[in-house]
């Protein structure tokens, strides 16, 4: 793969990049920097990959495994922006929260599945799991959803 092939590719996924990781760091300047690493890291290692029409699933793959990393990495630490940010939210706010507070397994495979429009078994794929663990985790996702919205309705 050549550098404009290389570039091409970066920059139509790059929607879809930032989307995957809102759903799992929640400080702009981390999502930034977990993209930007993909993206290094890819480059660094796009001989490895066996074929090219799984680019956006191996690069998505990558960028997850950064996004875990800065998780690990902050584990212990409270970002200034959530201490001085009131918890109130809007009513076009409320998917938004209803997703954050969803487990990371759970949000993970909603975001790739329904936001991303991945198939299920690319985000068994993506995921490191089964087809059949994440059938079950959208199954329990749709109903923690469903639970949440109706809480900040009522």
């Amino acid at each position: 793969m050549d550098k404009e092939d290389f570039a091409a590719r970066i920059t139509s996924a790059q929607g879809s990049l930032y989307r995957i990781a809102c759903s799992y760091l929640a400080c702009e300047h981390d999502r930034l920097d977990a993209i930007s690493e993909a993206i290094c890291k890819a480059w660094q290692k796009r001989d490895t990959l066996r074929s090219e029409r799984y680019f956006n699933t191996w690069l998505v793959r990558i960028l997850i495994r950064e996004c875990i990393a800065i998780q690990r990495r902050q584990r212990r630490t409270t970002p200034v922006e959530q201490l001085m940010q009131p918890d109130v939210p809007t009513q076009n706010e409320d998917l938004r929260l209803a997703l954050s507070r969803l487990p990371q397994k759970l949000r993970a495979a909603t975001v790739l599945h329904y936001m991303e429009g991945y198939s299920v078994q690319e985000v068994a794929s993506m995921l490191g799991t089964t087809k059949g663990a994440v059938c079950s985790r959208l199954s329990r996702a749709r109903e923690s959803l469903r639970a949440l919205l109706k809480e900040g309705i009522e």
